[in-house]
């Protein structure tokens, strides 16, 4: 058994490897292929570091597999026999490849449906007492009451403008590196350009990737759900581009580190 799980891992290392060659061949960045494939960006990496497993049952690595070789002009069939030596290619399911492979939690929904319904019924609690006690009043209550209420939202207003901008302040003089928000529900993708020989330390998500000399003239492009950390050892030897935006790093600066998330940069 162990045996068995050893060679499907070298095959599909095997496999993934001639796949990444034949990207490179093309000069075809992974965004590229994605939008031509509409096979998500997170899967085609999987398939060229051959960790596919980790992701998709057989079906769907079969007919991924097939497509993006397909797409690189490669012989789908042969890489098909590599990659499943001990399981001939049975007849491929029609499945539907689609960027949003990966679905949202389908928990948020009904967690989000029952603080919104106690929201609505709290609001017409409200209104009905409002109405109940404007009937009940006379004119000057009702004036009072209308002034004391105009005042405890003008205050509520003012609190929150003043912790606002308190906490802005605060996030900017803590963190001067930080950038525009990344929207969550866009991955973070981060193209990196080697200048020049380099010691790069890279974890995605929390989970250490490499860490290695990064050799002139290589570009590798990172994708992530949440985190990227960077260690690096020379500042001016890497260019960096988080979702087609420039990084500026300190020109002389030597054996530093990034944290890269959705909320910004910061230099440690």
């Amino acid at each position: 058994m162990g045996n068995d799980k050893r060679e499907l891992r070298q095959a599909a290392v095997s496999v993934g490897s001639k796949l990444k060659e034949a990207r490179a061949k093309k000069s075809l960045a992974i965004e590229q292929v994605q939008k031509a494939t509409r096979i998500h960006s997170t899967v085609l990496i999987a398939l060229e570091e051959g960790r596919e497993s980790e992701l998709l049952t057989d079906t769907y690595i079969r007919s991924f597999l097939k497509k993006y070789a397909q797409f690189l002009g490669l012989n789908s069939v042969e890489l098909l026999k590599e990659y499943f030596p001990a399981y001939p290619e049975g007849p491929s399911a029609n499945i539907p490849v689609h960027e949003n492979i990966f679905p949202p939690e389908t928990t948020i929904m009904p967690k989000f449906l029952y603080i919104a319904g106690r929201a609505v019924l709290a609001i017409l609690f409200i209104l009905i007492f409002i109405f109940v006690a404007g009937k009940a009043a006379s004119p000057l209550k009702k004036s009072k009451v209308a002034r004391a209420r105009s005042a405890v939202i003008s205050k509520k207003q003012s609190v929150q403008s003043t912790k606002a901008s308190s906490k802005k302040k605060s996030v900017s003089n803590q963190n001067p590196e930080s950038k525009a928000l990344i929207p969550k529900s866009t991955p973070l993708s981060l193209v990196i350009k080697v200048k020049e020989p380099v010691l790069v330390q890279l974890k995605k998500d929390g989970v250490l990737i490499f860490k290695r000399v990064l050799t002139k003239g290589l570009t590798e492009t990172i994708i992530a759900d949440d985190s990227i950390e960077l260690g690096i050892g020379k500042a001016k030897a890497l260019g960096l581009i988080l979702n087609g935006k420039p990084i500026a790093l300190p020109a002389n600066k030597v054996k530093f580190s990034l944290e890269i998330t959705k909320k910004g940069v910061k230099l440690r």
